[in-house]
């Protein structure tokens, strides 16, 4: 299903002359480790290792694995340059995944038709065939507008579980937009940061729906429950991930910074991966304050005890931004 680029990784690693190669896969390519090991020690005279830790993004890159390995080269499934790492050099393969785009243009084009402009949005494994998907909806009369690539989504039409800005950078020009890809995850994040409805075209069971921002008050009202008891907390613990492209350690000072000088105690807790048998140890804290990836807070992790809010839900309580311009306008951002 997925395009492995083994010609390109085996010309890189041969260029580079890289006698040990660190290979970070994420969790849903992992059943295909074995066979890219075989494939890569095969072709080339390089050692490959196997990142066992997490993977969940271009935030995560394993250089602290590889410079205890002492490898030469990282080789990094799924996603997108995010971080710079002078220090290491890494290879990004998209992993991608092609759609039959006629097939899937028939399938939504029913749910497309009440809306004028569609923004059309997708992840890194369909962005190789964003200008085929806006081309066939076009020929189909379908006013169609892709955000640019941009910082964190360098792609066209690509989107990260917290990156939207080529979704809210058109914001303004669509109805509607068209999501390609599995899962709510992604659209649910796109109707948080733009306020605008989602239809979900999964290529990988034909299904057609629609996400909008009616389905999504459940969440709107757990994240203001959550604001409203943080407003009368008097102990805060600020979590800070060691992760390259989520280390927000600055900004966590600045709310250290602003809870105490509301007469609130504010404590930094650092650490590689927020973990609720981690976090819960610590039971002092009323209310946690993830400085990570956003959709660490906003879709909870099994087991935390308490409620936790991101980073413009804290600039919320501390009043220095109100909850009116945060939903459905950069939530994430």
């Amino acid at each position: 299903m997925y395009d492995l680029e083994l010609e390109r990784v085996v010309s890189e690693i041969k260029k580079r002359e890289a006698d040990k190669v660190l290979l970070q896969l994420p969790d849903g390519m992992r059943p295909f480790a074995y066979q890219l090991v075989d494939a890569i020690e095969k072709s080339t005279e390089a050692t490959v290792f196997l990142s066992g830790d997490s993977c969940y993004g271009a935030c995560d890159i394993a250089l602290t694995q590889a410079k205890q390995l002492d490898v030469d080269l990282i080789v990094h499934y799924g996603h997108t340059p995010m971080v710079k790492h002078p220090e290491m050099p890494v290879i990004y393969v998209h992993a991608s995944i092609d759609v039959n785009v006629d097939k899937m243009v028939e399938e939504v084009l029913p749910s497309l038709s009440e809306y004028k402009v569609i923004g059309l949005t997708t992840t890194v494994q369909h962005t190789h065939q964003v200008d085929e998907m806006k081309r066939k909806l076009e020929e189909k009369r379908v006013n169609v507008q892709v955000g640019k690539g941009t910082g964190k989504t360098p792609l066209d039409g690509q989107i990260l579980g917290c990156s939207y800005m080529t979704a809210i950078n058109i914001m303004d020009k669509v109805d509607v937009y068209l999501y390609i890809g599995g899962g709510r995850f992604h659209p649910t994040g796109i109707v948080m940061s733009t306020g605008k409805p989602v239809i979900v075209a999964n290529p990988y069971n034909g299904q057609i729906s629609k996400i909008s921002e009616d389905d999504l008050m459940d969440v709107a009202k757990r994240r203001v429950a959550a604001v409203t008891v943080a407003r009368n907390a008097k102990k805060f613990g600020i979590l800070v991930s060691s992760k390259p492209g989520q280390n927000n350690f600055e900004k966590a000072v600045e709310l250290q910074k602003g809870l105490k000088e509301q007469g609130k105690e504010a404590v930094i807790i650092y650490m590689d991966e927020i973990k609720a048998d981690h976090v819960n140890n610590y039971s002092e804290p009323e209310i946690l304050v993830n400085t990570a990836c956003p959709r660490i807070a906003i879709d909870g992790i099994d087991g935390i005890d308490r409620p936790m809010l991101t980073i413009n839900e804290t600039e919320v309580v501390l009043g220095t931004r109100t909850w009116e311009s945060l939903w459905g306008n950069s939530y994430m951002e």
